[in-house]
């Protein structure tokens, strides 16, 4: 078979590339053996091209909350002592969400042809590595189950918690775009007038009066370069957050935003608390949950946070002080770890 793979190097970057192997469980000890470590797997043919009902189903996106109701299904029944194959045949049929409903097929295949949950729900993109690892703790244990179950709280958790903060943030976003707007009628409209009046009188104004109308005149004139200049901001902005090179000062950035920086802070501290707490409790050996704690953090600051972490885990050292030198967690968080 032929697999597409992501995997962390030894210099903590993630590469990805193609490999051929007989299962995945192979391909995971080729990627080891290269000092690598295997992240993540996804079944791809050599030569086969993908049909237009293929590409039609990974179209769209799958929610926090239908995969928390289909783990919550999932765990539901075999709890009450239906196979896993079976399971797995009655969500594909019942999930609402086609995409989803695809990729449950897809693992159904897999697992019917004798590989194991976890290892199936690697070849599927909807599946992060959170999941596959509490997924795989819990077949280790032999609680699947319960391992599905905390696995569907905590992402029930994650989705009230974007709840919350969209909630939060929609409202003064809204605001502050109809202040925006307001203040551009003005200053495009209502001022040249104003403007005009008197210049028509000869009036002598004030520097700063005098600057803010040849201002307004130039917005009414060349508005479209000025929102040229917005739109070009606005994608310097995003491409500055996606290149590796200025990622980690725009990272820094948005934590110390006044106002806003506090919530992207209180937000991330949640999200990778809880991540952590889960992969923890699911029996997922520290040192692999603090590195899958580290991905999800999406923050260049707490990301490094955690691997350091990890690093001290893996000398021996105390969690507690390595949280405390970081100075990015709450005292609270070092206490309570200490």
């Amino acid at each position: 078979m032929r697999f597409k793979y992501k995997a962390r190097n030894p210099k903590g970057d993630t590469v990805s590339g193609f490999m051929t192997a007989e299962s995945q469980d192979q391909a995971a000890a080729i990627i080891r053996q290269r000092g690598m470590i295997p992240l993540s797997f996804e079944a791809s043919a050599a030569g086969e091209k993908e049909s237009l009902m293929d590409r039609l189903r990974k179209v769209g996106t799958v929610s926090l909350k239908d995969k928390a109701v289909m783990f919550r299904q999932l765990a539901t029944m075999i709890s009450s002592g239906i196979n896993l194959g079976a399971a797995l045949e009655i969500l594909s049929s019942q999930t609402k969400n086609k995409r989803l409903a695809g990729s449950v097929r897809e693992v159904k295949k897999l697992v019917d042809g004798g590989m194991s949950l976890s290892a199936a729900m690697r070849t599927q993109k909807v599946f992060s590595v959170l999941m596959i690892s509490i997924v795989r703790a819990g077949e280790e244990g032999g609680v699947l189950d319960s391992s599905l179950d905390r696995l569907a709280t905590f992402l029930e958790k994650q989705h009230e918690l974007r709840g919350k903060i969209y909630s939060a943030v929609s409202y003064p976003a809204v605001v502050v775009t109809f202040a925006l707007g307001v203040v551009y009628i003005l200053v495009t409209f209502i001022v040249p007038r104003f403007a005009q009046v008197f210049n028509s009188m000869g009036i002598d104004l004030p520097g700063v009066t005098s600057i803010t109308f040849n201002f307004a005149i130039w917005m009414s004139e060349k508005w479209y370069v000025f929102v040229a200049g917005v739109i070009t901001l606005f994608v310097m902005i995003i491409l500055f957050n996606r290149m590796k090179a200025t990622k980690p000062f725009m990272d820094r950035i948005k934590l110390k935003l006044p106002v806003v920086g506090d919530i992207f802070y209180k937000t991330i501290m949640a999200r990778t608390n809880r991540t952590l707490s889960a992969l923890v409790e699911a029996g997922v050996p520290i040192l692999m949950s603090l590195e899958m704690t580290a991905e999800v953090a999406n923050n260049y600051v707490i990301e490094k946070a955690y691997t350091d972490m990890r690093e001290a885990a893996r000398r021996g050292q105390a969690l507690g002080e390595t949280v405390a030198k970081t100075k990015v967690f709450p005292i609270m968080v070092a206490h309570m770890i200490t």
